[in-house]
């Protein structure tokens, strides 16, 4: 019997916002799809809840059988893989450690694969997600920190002014402090809003895609950190990034 490959991948609209999480599970030529959503929730809880419904799949109809999973998150790929520390949502990595108790004989091998590349499973099951995201309201994450004239910083724990953000791929306002740099929420778009966001437009999928392109193809790591940091950049700043490097070859 051939080996079990399945595809997982989790989605956010936001972080924290209305996510989506799903996987693709191919069993002797034979597609199964596993998807579901969350309201105000994160990208990485969003990735193991995929890795965690799947083994629970696996729990109760495999058995015997080599299975290769693939997520393109190499934090939950490494920390199964290397045993680095958990650190968040460890009541997910109590599920998850639950669920692979459950298993029987069924071996697992854990596999990294780099998102938004040619891999036309990754980018399905991507989609997936991305479309249970869709389906949840994303009013969840409106005004839950909006002071009467600014925002509260969790981080600073402290009222602050707040930096607006224009998303131009999913059209949302992301409000960061402007003193640690972390995000709050997602604000409300009003007139007002709107036009403050978009003095600060920023990154489009596309140019963080070429960005981390560039990066790996100069031998640099780009880590869960780093990804942080160059999603905080301009849609300008990205471009000239982009243009300075091409001309580089």
């Amino acid at each position: 019997m051939e080996n079990i490959v399945v595809y997982t991948d989790g989605s956010c609209l936001g972080n924290p916002g209305s996510g989506g999480w799903a996987a693709i599970i191919i069993q002797n030529g034979n597609e199964f799809v596993l998807k579901g959503g969350q309201v105000s929730t994160t990208n990485n809880r969003m990735e193991m809840k995929a890795i965690i419904e799947t083994v629970k799949w696996l729990s109760e109809n495999v058995k015997d059988v080599p299975v290769d999973v693939y997520s393109d998150s190499s934090l939950i790929i490494n920390s199964i893989n290397e045993g680095w520390k958990r650190k968040v949502n460890l009541d997910l990595w109590e599920e998850f450690d639950k669920a692979m108790n459950s298993l029987k004989d069924v071996k697992i091998k854990w596999n990294w694969v780099k998102g938004h590349a040619n891999n036309d499973l990754n980018n399905r099951v991507d989609k997936l997600a991305v479309n249970e995201s869709k389906k949840l309201p994303q009013s969840g994450t409106i005004n839950v920190q909006k002071l009467v004239d600014g925002y509260y910083c969790k981080n600073c724990d402290k009222k602050v002014n707040g930096v607006l953000s224009w998303m131009s791929d999913s059209k949302m306002i992301r409000v960061d402090c402007e003193k640690c740099g972390k995000y709050i929420m997602f604000a409300e778009k009003t007139p007002e809003n709107i036009k403050k966001a978009k003095e600060n437009v920023l990154l489009t999928k596309k140019q963080l895609e070429k960005v981390v392109e560039i990066k790996e193809n100069r031998g640099e790591i780009v880590g869960e950190n780093e990804l942080k940091k160059l999603k905080k950049l301009t849609k300008e700043e990205a471009n000239d990034f982009i243009i300075s490097n091409q001309t580089l070859f």
